[in-house]
């Protein structure tokens, strides 16, 4: 097509669009409900969906979107009756067509803990159509929710029998769902902080113990000492070496100078089973080489995984004791460093393990198993992951230093994590990789480089802020949903920030990209708004533009690379498509758009040192002060 025809297109184009928003009405023919599974589906993360009983009902909604080629599911009717409403999404998607309500059977009631249980199942019910009992005390894993009903006189019997009131659909703003879109986690941070200080400071009081026994003089071995020793004391170990395997089942403290307890290369070293135990100022060896368990029941899935990552030799285990501190520990292991099951308000501080050479023949640094623990000031070399965690809501990792391994950071099935002020170099696949859609993970002020993804994410409700990405293959993904990304730093990578979601709802904002091959690469959906009214983000090649920026463009993708793109963006054809892509959702698929493009960085010092670190001419060590 050559220059004159394509305008002809674009002014003919522009035309039938006549400036509206979006070429599909929402009186256009409304499409009918689906099956659940086929749709887009989003709410719940995967451990509340787990947690969710046969018999118990889940209210679900779905909608058609004008402008989007799929039916969205929502699990959980207030996100619904938000989003329909929400500027930014209709902007997106364009306008509900037709809202779909699955409607509770004849026999729901609800159950002492708060569930809608019914034998039956549901039936779709146009929105319109539908009454919605609220207040009357039902509750999903994610809160209290209305009951549909296809007939008024069904839910006025269940509002006599549980109390509250009937609503419409036009009545959806008295049940929508607050959407925090990362803000609540970002408030959690100062939080967490302070609540971890609080941990770290009781955890250090074990330190400050009586010395009872002294290994050596007042016992023949270390075993014999934590035997002979009274609760609430210290046992010293003088410099010399120790045998181990040896197992701890009173509240005492293991103190060292210059000490190394030696195991049998067959199992873990120390394997702690009473609350409030500290191990401080040792080495270990000696650890055996076993990645799973011998003997588990492993019925469950629960159980399974635990069996696979929860059950490894290592220097110390941990099993469901609480207020346990590992301090100024160091050991070399072939399988894990400490393993924590079912643990409480325990921490490890100032330690370190050296794991494997090759990360697929060793295990992790730190495992905390349904363990909300603290993981600070260590250094954690090669093996599998650095930290991993899995149902660990609540655990903070701050201030360590990942080199060489797999993952520095590993989050399973574990929501409100703090992962915080950590550097992570050389990693094989991620800096920190959050997994299995938890919800309120807050990843900050993180130095990730020379790794293939930098920090991938999932989930819900995240905040990832002030983290400076570099020389990665992929900095970072938008795979969370309703989630904050700001204050990044993102530079000299081959793709800086992979819009990944297929139903985009997060915020990008004030970020900087610099130096990188590919500023974003979007896969399939619809349009990403990356600005949030006049704040958007820093695009090395984009400064001083009058006009919103489209990072993947085939043009605009090009201005920080080449002069030629930017004489091309000025070409009427292409200002022409431009304009077209902006007002008409259908066209601007797989794209990414900043309506507010920055005229200067957000902090110019961070995007040196992160230039600094892409090109070698400062350590990961100097930055992050290890």
């Amino acid at each position: 097509m050559n220059i004159r025809v394509a305008v002809a297109v674009v002014c003919c184009l522009l035309a039938l669009g006549g400036g509206a928003s979006f070429f599909v009405s929402p009186a256009d023919s409304a499409p009918g409900p689906t099956e659940f599974d086929r749709t887009v589906a989003i709410g719940l993360t995967l451990e509340e969906q787990r947690g969710v009983a046969d018999e118990q009902f889940l209210p679900r909604a779905q909608v058609a979107y004008s402008q989007y080629p799929y039916i969205v599911g929502y699990r959980g009717l207030g996100t619904a009756a938000n989003d329909v409403d929400d500027s930014l999404v209709r902007q997106q998607f364009g306008y509900p067509q037709a809202v779909h309500i699955e409607t509770v059977p004849d026999d729901v009631d609800i159950d002492d803990d708060g569930a809608l249980v019914a034998a039956g199942f549901g039936r779709w019910t146009p929105a319109d159509e539908t009454f919605f009992a609220v207040n009357t005390g039902a509750e999903t894993p994610s809160g209290p929710t209305p009951v549909p009903f296809a007939d008024r006189a069904d839910a006025e019997a269940f509002v006599t029998e549980h109390g509250g009131e009937i609503r419409t659909w036009d009545d959806r703003a008295t049940f929508a769902a607050s959407d925090p879109g990362g803000e609540a986690a970002k408030e959690r941070v100062d939080r967490q902080q302070r609540l971890a200080d609080e941990n770290v400071s009781a955890a250090m009081e074990l330190l400050d113990r009586p010395v009872e026994i002294v290994v050596g003089d007042d016992e023949p071995t270390l075993q014999d000492a934590i035997d002979a020793a009274p609760a609430g004391t210290a046992i010293e170990l003088p410099p010399g070496t120790y045998d181990g395997p040896v197992e701890i089942d009173r509240p005492v403290t293991l103190v060292g100078e210059n000490a190394t307890v030696v195991g049998d290369d067959n199992s873990t070293v120390i394997t702690i089973e009473a609350d409030e135990v500290a191990v401080s100022g040792l080495s270990i060896a000696g650890i055996g080489d076993s990645l799973r368990a011998d003997e588990v029941d492993a019925e469950g899935w629960d159980r399974r995984t635990e069996e696979a990552y929860g059950y490894s030799d290592a220097g110390i285990t941990v099993a469901e004791a609480d207020r346990i501190l590992v301090e100024g520990v160091d050991m070399e292991t072939p399988a894990s460093g400490v393993v924590f099951r079912d643990s409480a308000e325990s921490v490890v501080a100032n330690s370190s393990v050296d794991g494997a050479e090759e990360w697929a023949d060793g295990f992790m640094g730190v495992v905390a198993m349904r363990s909300p623990l603290v993981v600070q000031d260590s250094t954690f070399t090669e093996g599998r992951d650095g930290v991993y965690t899995h149902r660990a809501e609540g655990v903070t990792v701050r201030d360590n230093h990942f080199v060489e391994g797999r993952f520095g950071v590993h989050l399973m099935y574990t929501s409100d994590a703090l992962v915080d002020n950590n550097c992570a170099v050389s990693q094989e696949l991620s800096g920190v990789v959050v997994m299995t859609s938890p919800a309120g993970t807050a990843i900050t002020n993180n130095v990730v480089v020379d790794t293939a993804q930098g920090v991938p994410t999932s989930g819900s409700d995240a905040y990832i802020g002030g983290n400076v990405i570099a020389d990665t293959e992929q900095a970072l993904s938008t795979s969370a949903r309703n989630s904050l990304y700001t204050e990044n730093t993102i530079v000299g990578n081959e793709v800086g920030m992979r819009a990944s979601s297929v139903f985009p709802t997060s915020t990008v904002v004030r970020n900087d990209f610099a130096d990188n091959d590919r500023h974003v690469r979007a896969t399939t959906g619809p349009l990403r708004v990356w600005s949030d009214g006049d704040e958007g983000n820093y695009w090395e090649g984009a400064a001083g533009l009058d006009r919103r920026y489209t990072p993947t463009d085939p043009v605009d993708e090009r201005l920080h690379r080449t002069d030629a793109a930017r004489t091309l963006s000025d070409a009427p054809v292409v200002r022409g498509l431009r304009t077209l892509r902006g007002s008409v959702p259908g066209m601007r698929g797989e794209s990414v758009v900043d309506a507010a493009p920055r005229s200067h960085p957000v902090n110019e010092t961070r995007i040196e040192t992160a230039r600094a670190l892409a090109d070698g001419t400062a350590t990961a060590e100097e930055v992050c002060g290890v």
